[in-house]
């Protein structure tokens, strides 16, 4: 079950020192400013961050846990399309900034910890304070290249790079995340998830 707080949070802090690190030109009085209309959403495993057909009026910073983003078909199979892991943004980009429905819904495979920053507070901020307009620019930057990077992979790449580039790209999930939601992701079935790795295994 999730809950959500609004006050001052050690994951506040740790959002706001992120954020200071993409934009350095911010002084400690404007972040504490931005600060004020954060909200801080505990999530336990199974819990969805955005539903699919839900319009995401707050963007997401994961300070911890891990969520996968995934598409129901119309035979109610599961595909997934990215995972996020922790000090990574999870949002639909054109749900987030158009007011358009997600297509995808985002469920926490881990108990999560996500800082919440509204649309509207962001556009604020904007006005507010100008240099937010770089760290807002960067942020959804950082989000397009993950898409378009993923986008890139299922039309361009077989299924044995799409396994070499997540391994490369994220270490540090290849422990969390089961075969079949592997499997989902690569867009294979588990027989040839198991022919790749004994292929790259002998190659090693």
């Amino acid at each position: 079950m999730s809950k959500e707080l609004n006050q001052d949070t050690e994951e506040i802090q740790i959002y706001l020192k992120h954020i200071k690190q993409v934009c350095s030109e911010l002084t400690e009085e404007e972040l504490a400013k931005f600060s004020e209309k954060l909200t801080v959403t505990y999530l336990a495993k199974n819990d969805i961050y955005i539903t699919s057909g839900q319009i995401q009026k707050q963007g997401g910073y994961l300070v911890k846990g891990l969520i996968r983003a995934f598409h129901t078909d119309d035979f109610a199979n599961e595909k997934n399309i990215y995972f996020i892991p922790e000090n990574e943004y999870t949002f639909h980009y054109a749900s987030f900034m158009d007011k358009k429905p997600s297509p995808l819904t985002f469920q926490c495979l881990e108990p999560s910890i996500v800082v919440n920053f509204p649309m509207e507070h962001l556009h604020t901020a904007y006005l507010q304070i100008p240099k937010f307009e770089k760290y807002g620019r960067l942020i959804v930057e950082a989000k397009l290249k993950v898409q378009q990077e993923r986008l890139e992979s299922l039309l361009f790449q077989n299924a044995e790079q799409r396994y070499f580039d997540f391994v490369n790209q994220y270490p540090q999930l290849f422990n969390r995340i089961n075969v079949s939601q592997l499997c989902s992701y690569l867009g294979v079935e588990r027989q040839t998830l198991t022919r790749i790795r004994k292929k790259l295994s002998r190659v090693k």
